[in-house]
């Protein structure tokens, strides 16, 4: 039997929530474009949920030129709170917000991720316990949890699904395992997939459907925006382009073959080549950073290199994927202009005109924040009404 006008009505319904849960705030015509409805569609629907109190419409800060500002469309939220967390190579970062993703409280450890899955997860416990408790709020007001992984992570089952990439959490359930030490609903999803969800919702790449986040980082990694959501791939590895082979013969990569990408341009690789170049190890920033280095010409030149071996490999995946921005983020973009330029000049020379010409390079906004507000950002749509 065919669907009837109400049930259609209701599934599109549906369909505009969930895609402004995604990624918000939207535009009316972005929904139409996401969801694919008649734009007359979306305005009798939009009709409907601010008059029941569930969107909320704000017209748009950036607007130039002449004529009726866009206004941009949020989903309302409830009370209560949040919690994000983001567990990198060599780190965990948590945050506490609103479920307005005001932030509440926020701090950082350093870990060894890689080396145990319990003993990172106890200490994520340990400090999301020591930020409500800073804040005063209860565990009972948290109404979503969402964390970051940096590896692959099976969509049917939600484990961890590489015995090479996150080697000692193979086969760990993060989700299960967070909801057992911190109570309530806990989301999982890739830390690069996250940050790209955050530089889309808030930061380089608003108003850009199709974008690709990179995190350069201890690892490299890519997270993908297409048609305004979020693309996972069919189980769960999208984006793992840090294991893409750019060297034969190179150095050994955590996956155990050499010669991946990772292995030669991640921010340990770079520190390496600029020890070896002769830049002395007392002048290296504890923070891992490259900023306070970069006017040094052979920091500009190692950088630029591992830009334009980066950039080798995006081009194939613009030329496949044909974004309208890559969002260069992690530790290795605080290098600003040397390594995304590298970038370009590998995309001038690699990529489709068509392609190279329009894409735009860009450094993250976020900054090392990236993941955490992406998890902030998944925390708010999975708790969504």
């Amino acid at each position: 039997m065919p669907p009837t006008p109400n049930q259609r009505l209701e599934r599109s319904r549906r369909m505009l929530l969930d895609a402004l849960n995604e990624s918000f705030p939207a535009t009316r015509q972005e929904l139409s474009r996401r969801t694919g409805l008649a734009p007359s569609t979306v305005a009798g629907i939009v009709r409907g949920l601010l008059a029941e109190g569930l969107v909320q419409e704000r017209e748009s800060a950036d607007h130039e030129g002449r004529g009726r500002p866009s206004s941009r469309l949020s989903p309302s939220r409830p009370p209560g709170h949040l919690v994000g967390i983001d567990f990198g190579h060599t780190h965990i970062s948590a945050a506490l917000a609103t479920t307005g993703l005001e932030i509440v409280a926020e701090d950082s450890v350093p870990l060894d991720v890689d080396a145990s899955a319990g003993n990172a997860l106890d200490q994520a416990a340990i400090l999301v316990s020591a930020l409500l408790e800073r804040a005063g709020v209860p565990s009972g007001s948290v109404r979503r949890t969402a964390a970051g992984i940096p590896g692959p992570i099976n969509q049917a089952t939600g484990r961890i699904q590489s015995a090479t990439i996150l080697a000692g959490w193979a086969g760990i359930s993060p989700r299960e395992e967070l909801a057992g030490r911190l109570g309530g609903e806990v989301a999982i999803a890739n830390d690069a997939e996250l940050a790209a969800l955050a530089e889309h919702t808030h930061g380089a790449g608003q108003n850009v459907s199709d974008l690709i986040y990179v995190k350069a980082s201890h690892g490299i990694g890519a997270g993908l925006i297409l048609a305004g959501r979020r693309y996972t791939g069919a189980y769960g590895a999208s984006g793992e382009i840090g294991h893409t082979l750019v060297q034969e013969g190179g150095n050994q990569c955590r996956c155990g073959q050499r010669g991946c990408l990772e292995s030669v341009v991640s921010i340990g690789e770079v520190w390496r080549q600029l020890v070896a170049a002769g830049l002395p190890e007392a002048e290296r920033p504890a923070d891992l950073s490259l900023s306070a280095l970069i006017g040094h010409p052979v920091v500009a030149r190692i950088v630029a290199d591992a830009g334009r071996t980066l950039g080798r490999v995006l081009s194939d995946l613009c030329n496949a994927l044909d974004p309208a921005m890559l969002v260069i983020g992690g530790e290795l973009a605080s290098a600003g202009d040397p390594l995304l330029e590298g970038v370009r000049e590998s995309l001038r020379r690699f990529a489709q005109p068509a392609i190279s010409d329009r894409v735009q390079v860009r450094a993250s906004v976020l900054g090392p924040r990236a993941a955490l507000v992406g998890a902030l950002t998944l925390a708010a749509a999975a708790a969504a009404p």
